[in-house]
């Protein structure tokens, strides 16, 4: 093993989110033994681009709605109900689009890259936005409780690009077309981070 253990935020959110010590156990053990990333195995990674593209250039969201016919059928259905969810929230509320750079978070030897999605502004309001779009299983439960140490995370993160003071850090469910957003930290909310990133180099490092 390395001397630091280098994670993406999804993978930590993944972690975060699961409901056992065995189910995240397991979890490591998956990323350990395929740690690379390549994008024939990313299976969100159309429906990622296309969200940004359609932001980036001013589309109508609607165009979102497409994409579910260009992808292969064994992502259809799930393709499909998170557009629907991801077009719904975003016609509830006025949106406007602005460009992010990179971001990361390391604590010990744990290295999370951090950078967001999205940097969208929400009825008034500037969000860096992480899109989350993995549906809820036995193993796993994105809530309001177990994303804060994603949020925690992503506030405390360090950004290559500047941000207006007023900016919020959010995860979009788009399951549910949630939007989960920070608010502002106090000692165990960075408490509970630290925990949760020390459980995780436990586990890297014992497996």
């Amino acid at each position: 093993m390395n001397d630091a253990t280098s994670i993406s935020l999804t993978q930590f959110i993944d972690f975060s989110t699961k409901v056992s010590t065995t189910a995240r156990i397991n979890f490591i053990k998956k990323v350990k033994a395929d740690p690379d990333y390549t994008p024939a195995t990313d299976y969100w990674k159309q429906l990622r681009a296309e969200i940004k593209r359609i932001h980036e250039r001013g589309l109508p969201i609607e165009e979102l709605y497409s994409l579910s016919d260009r992808v292969s059928d064994n992502k259809k259905d799930n393709y499909a109900k998170n557009i629907r969810n991801y077009v719904k929230f975003i016609k509830k509320h006025n949106v406007e689009f602005f460009n992010t750079g990179k971001a990361f978070w390391q604590y010990d030897e744990l290295n999370v890259r951090t950078t967001p999605e999205l940097g969208l502004r929400i009825n008034g309001q500037n969000y860096l936005v992480k899109n989350w779009y993995k549906k809820n299983n036995n193993n796993t439960k994105v809530t309001k409780k177990s994303i804060s140490t994603t949020l925690t995370m992503m506030e405390l993160s360090l950004l290559d690009f500047e941000i207006p003071p007023d900016t919020k850090f959010a995860v979009i469910n788009l399951q549910k077309g949630e939007l989960h957003e920070s608010t502002p930290l106090v000692d165990s909310d960075v408490l509970e981070l630290k925990i949760e990133a020390g459980t995780l180099l436990d586990i890297w490092k014992q497996i």
